[in-house]
Parts: structure tokens; sequence; C-alpha cells
């Protein structure tokens, strides 16, 4: 990929792995829309990524709360409304539920709603001016715990048996379900990659349960994902191998019935039903 004057979006972007890999990519040139949940993180994150790679770096603070998707329809408006037009996406941003089951303004569960509803918003909304650039990419930050995960059809929301670390799971594997589902979708003209980035210590590390590698190590795989030789499009990868999903990640109806079900749960406009 030609990384001089391209634009990327990445999401949770005001630390951990989202910071890193929007400053490697602000370092080798990109736009980059740095995406946080508030106003003053997107501030204070810029400054700080400013100041590690330089005061002319093209970096952008934007700011959505993902646990309303009023927020996540507005963010893919002012992204569309960038005239450099969008060549990457990250979907990096993700939050671990607290002890007790919390919902959004929205009246969905807070970590599928964060972890997996508003990316899959944010990425429909995004498709058009992805398809516009040729060589887009869209990486989505998985985890190998998504092989613990299951969807619950009838469910989905965790009313009945929650826990954090349950509902994580399941949000990581519909999260690398709709990977592979939008790769499959051959209109989209845009490669996917699923990536986990290993066990890193971040503010995730409470699911994994264990000491986890420095964040620059994690950053590398999305990095990889993101701006190396194309990924096999749909693709689920551990680091920098490909590696086998959760079998439910390959399973047609099940990736269509929650492709669905996601569209009504969002309430996808017309316009997001024909991306």
């Amino acid at each position: 990929m030609n990384e001089v004057s391209r634009t990327a979006l990445v999401t949770g972007a005001s630390s951990g792995i989202g910071f890193e890999v929007a400053r490697a990519l602000a370092a080798r040139g990109w736009h980059v829309l740095l995406h946080a949940r508030t106003e003053t993180e997107g501030r204070d994150a810029t400054r700080r990524l400013l100041d590690a790679v330089a005061a002319s770096a093209p970096v952008e603070p934007m700011v959505a709360d993902f646990a309303q998707l009023s927020q996540v329809r507005a963010l893919a408006d002012a992204v569309i409304a960038q005239s450099s037009g969008l060549q990457l996406l990250i979907n990096n941003a993700a939050t671990v539920g607290a002890a007790r089951r919390a919902e959004t303004v929205d009246g969905n569960e807070l970590s599928w709603q964060v972890n997996y509803l508003a990316p899959y918003l944010l990425t429909r909304s995004l498709l058009p001016a992805l398809r516009d650039k040729r060589g887009a990419r869209v990486v989505n930050v998985s985890s190998c715990l998504h092989r613990m995960g299951d969807l619950p059809w009838s469910d989905l929301n965790r009313t009945g048996r929650y826990a954090p670390v349950t509902s994580y799971a399941q949000a990581k594997l519909a999260l690398t379900m709709f990977g592979v589902a939008l790769a499959d979708r051959s209109w989209t003209e845009v490669t996917v990659a699923n990536v986990h980035p290993g066990v890193v210590a971040t503010r995730l590390l409470s699911v994994y349960g264990r000491s986890g590698v420095p964040v620059i190590d994690g950053m590398q795989a999305v990095l990889r994902a993101a701006t190396g030789e194309a990924p096999v499009n749909g693709a689920y990868y551990e680091g920098c191998l490909p590696a086998i999903p959760a079998p439910l990640v390959t399973d047609a109806a099940a990736a269509e019935r929650l492709w669905q079900l996601s569209e009504r749960a969002v309430g996808a406009s017309a316009s997001q039903r024909a991306a």
C-alpha cells in the first residue's frame, strides 16, 4: 500500500493498541482520524501523538461514544465529509462490561453494542467511502476468546445469563463473523482482515486473567494487516499468522442470520442496506 496522503480511521485510539497504531500510521505519512470517546480524550491523545511523531503530522481527533448509536452515525458522517476519502478503517474500540449488566441508551447490553453493533454500524456506513478508494481495507481487532463465544439468538443482549467475559467473547465472535461475511460479499471491493493481536497489557487484560505482552508488540499484528502485504480477504489471524477461527465464523447461514439481526438492531438506513 502506498501510504503517502492516505487516510485512516482508527477507533479506540486514545490509548492502548489503537494509539500505537495511530502513531505508527502518522509516522508513515498517513492522515490519521484518531477516534476517542470524549473530546478531552481525543485532544489529549492527539497532543501526545504529535509530540511523539512530528508537529506537522496530519492527525485529527474524531469523537463518538459507541454507547450511543447516534454518535456512531455522526462519526460516519464526519468521516465521509473528509475531502481526502478513506482508505483504511481499523475497528479497535472495545470495552469489558462491569460485573453487573448495563444497558446503553439504545437498549442494548453495553459490551454487545460497543464491541460489535457500533463497529458493524460504522463499517456499513463507511463502505461507500471505502469502496471509492482502490485497495481499501477494514481491520477488525478480534480476540482468541471469540472461540469461547456463542450466539443465543433469542437473547443476544444477555438479559438472562450475563457475565463480562461471556459478553465480550460473544461480541468478538460476532465481529469476526461480520468480517468474513463482509469479505464474502464481492460487491464490497474492500479487503477485510480479523486479527487477534495477542494477550496484550491493555485495559482489556482482565478478560484474559493473565499477564500480557507490551502494547507495542500487539500493535505490530494490526499494523501488518493494515499496511503490509494484502491479507487473505476475510481471514482470521492470530498475531501475524493465519489461524482457524471458531466453526461458527464460517457458517454461512449463521452469518446471514447475524447480519439481518444486526441490521435491525442498529436500524440501518436504506443507503446502508445497499452497502
